[in-house]
C-alpha cells in the first residue's frame, strides 16, 4: 500500500473535525489522554495518547469554521469518530517520516558511500522536510508549572510595557492560571476514569481466556464502547437516578445522551464570574480567548509548523458567559511565549527587549546552577580579558569545581515557523543562532581556561583565581525558550571537529531539573561528564529521558551493546516523582522508581569527607568511584570499616586493595589504616603502596586513602594517579620486591551475606564475629 503525502492527509483530517458532533469526540480523545492518576503516570503509555501538538492541530483545522455543537445521530458516531482520528494521526505520523524512510534506503543502496558516521548523519538528515517529523512529535519537555513560575523572571524587565500595553500583570495571570487548573480539575472529578489505554490490553487478555465462543472478538467490540460510555456514568444520569439505582444502559434516553453531550462540554468550561475581580479577568480573555466570527479564521494554518491562531489564543470563546479550554497547558504555555510577540511587534522596543531576554535568561541560568554549585564556586558575566588587556570573549555562567570547570553559555533563539515546517536552510539558521554560536564560544572560553594566559573577571569586575589543576572544561549550552528536538538537532546539526569535545544542550526547563535531583556538585558535574562522554553511545529523545534513566540506572555503558536507545518510560519516572512534588501531593515511596537512587548513604558520608579535604584531586576521584558498580562501591565501603576497624583493636598498621571489572572503569583503591598519628610517614607509605598495586594490577587509575589510627574519621588522607598504564623494567622490579613474600597480600572473595560464625572474607582464619564483623569506627 502506498503511503500518502501529508497534505492528502490533512485534507481528510480537516474533513473529519468539521463532521457532525466532531466537537464531543475531541472533549472526550483530550479528557481521557491528558487526565493522568499521578500515582501511575509512570505507568502511561504517551505512545498511545495524542500528543499537546497533536490536539492543537486538531483544534486548528476546527476553529477555521464555526464549530458544530449539534447532537451526533448516534451515540455510537462518537466511538467511531475517535477511532478515525488515531487512525488518520497515526497515517499522518508515518507519512511525515516517509522522507526519512527514503532517505534511509538512498544510503542502503550506496554501497560505496561514504561510511563516515558522522558526515553520514549530517547526510541523512540534511535537506527540506527531514527536521519535520522530530520537532513535531518532540517530547513537550516543559511542565505547565515551569511556565508560571518562570513568568516572572522571564519578563521581570518588561514588566512596564506589558501592564500599559495589555494589561498584562503577572501576579494576576498566575493567579488565573491555578484557578483555571483549579476550576477544570474539580469538574473531572465527576468522570469515573478507568485509564482505557493501559488497563484495556490486560482486560481484554482476561476476557479472551474466560470465553471461549468462538464469536469473542465480536462481542468485545459491543463491551469495548460501553466501558468507554460507563467512565461518564454521572453524566448521563441524574442524582436522583443513580441514588435509585434506576441506570439502565440498554435504554438510555435520549434526554440523557444530550445531558451526557452537554455535560461533557462543561468538562472544559470556564466563565469570567469564575474569577476574583482583581484578577484582571476582563483583560486575560482579551489576550488568550478567540471568537469564531467569521469562516476563514487560521485559514493560514494548513500544514505542519505553520501559525496555528490556537497557539496564541489557546480559550475558545463559546458565548458571552462561556469559554472552552480545550488545553489547560495550552494556556499556560501561551501565557509564557505570547509576551515576546506581542513585545516584537513594537519596533521602538525590539532592541530593548532583545537585551532583556537576554539578561533574564543569564539570570536564571545562574541562579539554578548557584543552588548547587554555591557562591564561592559560580559566577556569571564572566569577562575573559587577554595579556594585551582586550577582550576576548565572555562566559554566562561560569562553575568551579576542585580541578573541573563547566562553562555554560545561555541563548534566547526560537525555532522560527519555516524551521517548524522543515525549511532545512532556515533549520540551520536557527540552528547557529541557538546552539551552534553558543559552542564555539563555548570552546573558545574553554581554551583560555587550559592555556592559562588569560584573566577572568565575574560581573563586578573582580579576579576570579582560577585553580593551575584544572585540566578539563565542560561545555553546557542553554537555550531560555523550549527549543524541540534539541537533545537531536544538537547531536546531528553541530559542526565540530573530532578532536573537540561534544557539548550538552538544555533548556532553561531541563536546567531546572537537573539542579533539583543532582543538587550535588559533583553529582552534576559526573552527569555532564557522563552525558559528553557517552554521546555517541547514549540516544534519548529528549533531556528527562537522559535523566530520568540515569537517576535510575545511572548513565554508564552496557555489556555487549554497542549502542542504546534509552526508553522514553524513563522520563516518566521523573514525571512521576516530580510532578506530585511540585503539587504538593504525596504519593506513596514505594511506586517512586528513583527515590531508591543507585548511591547509598554510606557513599554519601565517604564523599562528604573526601570533599573536607578540599583537594582538587577530590573531583577526579569522586568521579573514578562513581565509575563504579554499586556492589563495587559496597565493596570498597565494607573494606575500609573492616581494615580501620583492625587498626583500632590492635594498634596494628593494616591495609587493603581492591580493583574495579575492567569494563567498569579499570582503577583500583588501596587503603592504608596506620597505627599511629605518623602523618608524614603515612603519606610516604601509602604513595609507595599505591605506587606498587596499581603498576602490578595494570590500572589506569588508583586511589589511596589513609586513615591515622586515634583518627575518628576515615579518611585523612589522599592520593590519586590517572597516569596510562604502561610497561616499566624499574616500576617492574618496585612493585615485584615490595609485593612479594609476606606483603603479597591475602586475596579476599567477597559475599553477598557473610554469618556471623563464618570464617571472615579477609583471610585472617577467625570469625567474622570475632574479626571485620566487630563494631568499627
Amino acid at each position: 500500500m502506498d503511503i500518502r503525502k501529508p497534505p492528502e492527509v490533512i485534507a481528510d483530517i480537516k474533513k473529519l473535525v468539521q463532521s457532525n458532533g466532531y466537537i464531543y469526540a475531541l472533549c472526550m480523545i483530550i479528557f481521557e489522554d491528558f487526565h493522568i492518576v499521578l500515582e501511575d503516570l509512570h505507568k502511561v503509555n504517551f505512545r498511545e495518547r495524542l500528543s499537546k501538538n497533536e490536539v492543537s492541530l486538531l483544534i486548528g483545522f476546527l476553529i477555521q469554521n464555526q464549530i458544530d455543537y449539534s447532537y451526533p445521530v448516534d451515540p455510537l458516531d462518537v466511538i467511531k469518530l475517535k477511532k478515525k482520528t488515531y487512525k488518520l494521526l497515526e497515517e499522518l505520523h508515518s507519512t511525515l517520516m516517509l522522507p526519512a524512510y527514503e532517505r534511509m534506503q538512498e544510503l542502503l543502496n550506496n554501497q560505496n558511500g561514504d561510511t563516515d558516521l558522522y558526515k553520514s548523519m549530517n547526510y541523512f538528515f540534511g535537506g527540506d522536510n527531514m527536521f519535520t517529523e522530530p520537532i513535531f512529535y518532540a517530547n513537550d519537555g516543559v511542565y505547565d508549572f515551569q511556565y508560571s513560575e518562570f513568568l516572572e523572571k522571564k519578563y521581570s524587565y518588561d514588566k512596564d510595557w506589558l501592564l500599559k500595553n495589555k494589561g498584562f500583570e503577572v501576579n494576576s495571570i498566575i493567579r488565573i492560571l491555578n484557578r483555571i487548573r483549579i476550576i477544570l480539575q474539580k469538574k473531572s472529578s465527576v468522570v469515573n476514569y478507568l485509564s482505557l489505554k493501559e488497563t484495556l490490553p490486560e482486560f481484554l487478555e482476561k476476557f479472551k481466556k474466560q470465553n471461549h465462543s468462538e464469536d469473542w472478538e465480536e462481542e468485545v467490540k459491543e463491551i469495548i464502547p460501553a466501558m468507554e460510555f460507563y467512565q461518564y456514568v454521572n453524566l448521563l444520569f441524574d442524582d436522583d437516578q443513580l441514588k435509585r439505582n434506576s441506570v439502565d444502559f440498554e435504554a438510555i434516553s435520549e434526554e440523557s445522551w444530550n445531558r451526557f453531550y452537554n455535560g461533557l462540554l462543561d468538562l472544559f468550561i470556564i466563565k469570567k464570574e469564575d474569577f476574583d475581580s482583581d484578577m484582571r479577568i476582563e483583560s486575560f480573555i482579551n489576550n488568550f480567548s478567540l471568537h469564531i466570527d467569521r469562516p476563514g479564521l487560521n485559514s493560514q494554518f494548513n500544514s505542519i509548523g505553520s501559525f496555528n491562531l490556537f497557539s496564541a489564543k489557546p480559550i475558545i470563546q463559546i458565548d458571552n458567559d462561556k469559554y472552552f479550554v480545550p488545553s489547560t497547558y495550552s494556556v499556560f504555555e501561551s501565557c509564557y511565549e505570547s509576551p515576546y510577540y506581542w513585545m516584537q511587534l513594537d519596533s521602538a522596543y525590539k532592541d530593548q527587549l532583545a537585551v532583556n531576554r537576554g539578561k533574564s535568561a543569564e539570570e536564571l541560568s545562574y541562579e539554578f546552577l548557584l543552588s548547587v554549585f554555591g557562591k564561592k564556586r559560580t559566577y556569571k558575566s564572566v569577562k575573559i580579558i587577554t595579556k594585551k588587556g582586550a577582550e576576548d570573549t565572555d562566559i554566562d555562567v561560569l562553575c568551579l569545581l576542585g580541578n573541573k570547570a563547566l562553562c555554560v553559555q545561555v541563548k534566547s533563539k526560537k525555532l522560527t515557523e519555516l524551521s517548524r515546517k522543515g525549511d532545512y536552510n532556515q533549520l540551520q539558521s536557527d540552528f547557529k543562532l541557538a546552539v551552534q554560536d553558543a559552542y564555539d564560544q563555548g570552546l573558545k572560553s574553554r581554551e583560555k581556561i587550559l592555556d592559562r594566559n588569560s584573566k577572568f573577571y565575574d560581573d563586578s569586575g573582580r579576579l576570579i583565581t582560577l585553580s593551575e589543576s584544572i585540566n578539563e572544561v565542560y561545555l553546557m549550552g542553554v537555550t531560555f525558550e523550549n527549543y524541540p528536538s534539541l537533545t537531536h538537532q544538537a547531536h546531528v546539526l553541530l559542526t565540530k571537529s573530532a578532536r573537540d569535545p561534544y557539548p550538552v544542550f538544555l533548556t532553561i526547563f531541563d536546567l531546572e531539573l537537573i539542579a533539583h535531583y543532582l543538587s550535588d556538585p559533583y553529582d552534576l558535574l559526573y552527569y555532564i561528564r557522563q552525558r559528553i562522554s557517552l554521546m555517541d553511545y547514549f540516544k534519548a529523545e529528549s533531556e528527562i529521558i537522559f535523566l530520568g534513566y540515569h537517576l535510575n540506572q545511572k548513565l554508564w555503558k552496557l555489556l555487549n551493546s554497542d549502542f542504546v536507545m534509552i526508553d522514553p518510560d524513563y522520563g516518566g519516572l521523573i514525571d512521576r516523582n516530580y510532578y506530585p512534588y511540585k503539587l504538593g501531593i504525596s504519593l506513596p515511596s514505594d511506586t517512586d522508581a528513583i527515590q531508591n537512587r543507585w548511591k547509598n548513604k554510606d557513599f554519601d558520608e565517604l564523599c562528604d569527607q573526601l570533599k573536607e579535604l578540599k583537594e582538587p584531586m577530590t573531583t577526579d576521584i569522586i568521579f573514578t568511584l562513581l565509575d563504579w558498580s554499586s556492589s563495587g562501591r559496597e565493596r570498597i565501603l565494607q573494606l575500609i570499616k573492616d581494615t580501620k576497624s583492625k587498626t583500632f583493636r590492635d594498634k596494628n598498621m593494616h591495609n587493603c586493595s581492591l580493583m574495579s571489572k575492567k569494563e567498569e572503569s579499570n582503577s583500583g583503591i588501596t587503603y592504608v589504616s596506620w597505627m599511629d598519628d605518623n602523618i608524614d610517614e603515612l603519606v610516604g607509605y601509602l604513595l609507595t603502596l599505591c605506587e606498587a598495586r596499581k603498576y602490578k594490577s595494570m590500572c589506569d587509575s588508583w586511589i589511596g586513602f589513609g586513615s591515622l589510627c586515634n583518627s575518628k574519621r576515615r579518611i585523612d588522607i589522599i592520593a590519586y594517579s590517572n597516569q596510562k598504564w604502561t610497561y616499566n623494567e624499574d616500576s617492574e622490579k618496585k612493585s615485584s620486591s615490595l609485593l612479594e613474600g609476606k606483603n603479597k597480600g591475602t586475596e579476599i572473595f567477597f559475599k553477598q551475606n557473610i554469618g556471623r560464625n563464618q570464617k571472615c572474607h579477609c583471610g585472617s582464619g577467625l570469625k567474622y564475629k570475632n574479626c571485620c564483623g566487630r563494631k568499627a569506627i
